[in-house]
C-alpha cells in the first residue's frame, strides 16, 4: 500500500526519543534530556517584535515561493560576508537564495533537485541521521566514509579520492557537525577542493547550520570560502533555527547557483511554497543584527562544553572526543558493548535505570557511540552527566 520509497525509511531517532522523554515527563517522571538539538536560549528580541508587528499590519498573505525579497538580500549579504573570495568576484544576490522549512527542507530539495536514481552521494560517518534517508528518497545511493576521533571525525582528501566513482554526483560536508562537533579547518577544505577540482562532475553540499558556534574563533570557515573556483557547483545551506534560537520557527535556506535556483524554487513551488511570513518577518530583524549580540550564546556554550567535559572525563570507561563547535558531545562507549551490541540498548537503559536522556549514534553511523546535547540549563546538564558517569562506571 505504501510506496517503497517511503516504507523503507527510518523514523529520527532523534525526535522518536525526544516526544518519548516528553512522554515521561507529562506522567510525571523526572528527566534529565540530554538529546534535543534545540538552544534553550529565547529568539531575539528584535525578532519577536518583528512578528508581533507583523501580526498588527495583518501580513497573513502567502508569501513568494523562495521568500521575501529583503529576506533573500540580507541572507545573500550575509554569506558573501563568509565567502569573501567569492563576493569579491562573483558575488551572491537575492536570486540565488530559496528560503525554506528550516535547513532540512533546504537540504532535501537539493538532494532531489541534484541527485538521479542510482547516482551516488559521499559523506562521512558520523553523519547527521537524515542525509542517508534523504539520499534514500531520491533514489540515490549513500557512500559513507568512515572517520573516528583520531581525525578528529573529518573526511581526508585520499578518502575522498577513493570514494569517488563515476557515479558521484554529491558530497555533503557538515561543519560544524552534528553528531560530533568536529569542524574543518580552511586549509582541510581547501585539500578537499582539489580533489573535487579534478572531478567536475560533483556537486558540494556544505551544510553550515552551526556556523556561529564555535570554540575557537576564526577556526570555522566556509566552504567557498576555501574553495572560490567551486562556486558554480555548491549550494551551502544554513538558517536560524541553531545559532539563532529560532527552531520553530523554521527558517533555513539554501544559497545556490542561478542553474540551480529555479530547479529549487519549483520544487519548493510544488510541496510547501514560501515558508510562514511571520517568520521571515523574525528573519529580517534576526539578521539586521550585529554577529556581537550572539557572542553570549557562543560563550555560554563553551561554558557547558566544559562542563560536560569536566564530569565525563570521570569516567575510565568512555572516550569523548572534544567538540570544536556545535553542541553536541560525542562519546565512544565501545568498551561497554560486546561485538554483537550496539547503543541502542545502551541508551534504553540509561533512559529506563538512571532517567537520562541520551540518543543512540547507530542512526549516525556509529553504533558504539552515543551523543550527548549540552543545549540545556547547566543545572539539568551537570546532574545528568552525572548520573551517566555513575550508571556508566556501574558496568
Amino acid at each position: 500500500m505504501i510506496s517503497s520509497r517511503v516504507r523503507n525509511l527510518k523514523e529520527s531517532s532523534t525526535l522518536k526519543v525526544n516526544a518519548l522523554v516528553n512522554r515521561m515527563k507529562a506522567e510525571g517522571k523526572e528527566v534529565f534530556n540530554l538529546t534535543a538539538g534545540e538552544p534553550d536560549f529565547p529568539p531575539p528580541e528584535a525578532a519577536k517584535k518583528a512578528v508581533i508587528d507583523a501580526v498588527a499590519r495583518n501580513d497573513a498573505k502567502y508569501t513568494p515561493t523562495a521568500g521575501i525579497q529583503e529576506l533573500r538580500d540580507l541572507i545573500a549579504a550575509r554569506t558573501n560576508g563568509q565567502q569573501k573570495e567569492v563576493a569579491s568576484t562573483r558575488p551572491w544576490n537575492g536570486s540565488h537564495v530559496v528560503v525554506s522549512n528550516g535547513g532540512k527542507q533546504a537540504i532535501f530539495n537539493a538532494v532531489f533537485a541534484l541527485v538521479d536514481s542510482g547516482e551516488e552521494v559521499v559523506f562521512g560517518a558520523p553523519y547527521w541521521l537524515s542525509y542517508p534517508e534523504m539520499v534514500k528518497a531520491a533514489g540515490g545511493v549513500s557512500v559513507v566514509i568512515p572517520t573516528g576521533a583520531a581525525n578528529g571525525y573529518r573526511i581526508t582528501p585520499a578518502q575522498l579520492e577513493h570514494a569517488i566513482t563515476a557515479r558521484t554526483k554529491l558530497l555533503i560536508l557538515n561543519s560544524p557537525s552534528n553528531p560530533t562537533g568536529s569542524v574543518y579547518s580552511r586549509e582541510e577544505l581547501m585539500k578537499l577542493g582539489e580533489v573535487l577540482a579534478k572531478n567536475p562532475g560533483i556537486w558540494v553540499l556544505s551544510d553550515e547550520i552551526y556556523d556561529r558556534i564555535e570554540f575557537e574563533k576564526g577556526e570555522w570557515a566556509s566552504f567557498l570560502d576555501a574553495n572560490p573556483a567551486l562556486r558554480d557547483r555548491t549550494v551551502t545551506v544554513n538558517g536560524l533555527s541553531k545559532s539563532g534560537a529560532m527552531t520553530g520557527w523554521r527558517v533555513g535556506w539554501s544559497v545556490a547557483p542561478e542553474t540551480l535556483t529555479p530547479a529549487l524554487v519549483s520544487l519548493q513551488g510544488h510541496t510547501t511554497s514560501g515558508i510562514c511570513s511571520l517568520s521571515q518577518a523574525a528573519a529580517v530583524a534576526s539578521l539586521k543584527l550585529p554577529s556581537s549580540d550572539f557572542e553570549p550564546q557562543r560563550l555560554e556554550y563553551l561554558n557547558r562544553r566544559n562542563l560536560a567535559l569536566e564530569v565525563l572525563r570521570k569516567s575510565a570507561k568512555i572516550k569523548i572526543y572534544e567538540p570544536r563547535g556545535a553542541f553536541y558531545l560525542f562519546v565512544d562507549c565501545g568498551a561497554l558493548l560486546k561485538d554483537d551490541q550496539d547503543a541502542n540498548g545502551l541508551a534504553e537503559r540509561i533512559l529506563q535505570e538512571s532517567k537520562v536522556a541520551v540518543v543512540s549514534g547507530v542512526d549516525f553511523g556509529a553504533p558504539k557511540c552515543i551523543r550527548i546535547s549540552f543545549a540545556t540549563r547547566p543545572e539539568t546538564l551537570r546532574e545528568g552527566c552525572e548520573r551517566l558517569v555513575r550508571f556508566l562506571d556501574s558496568l
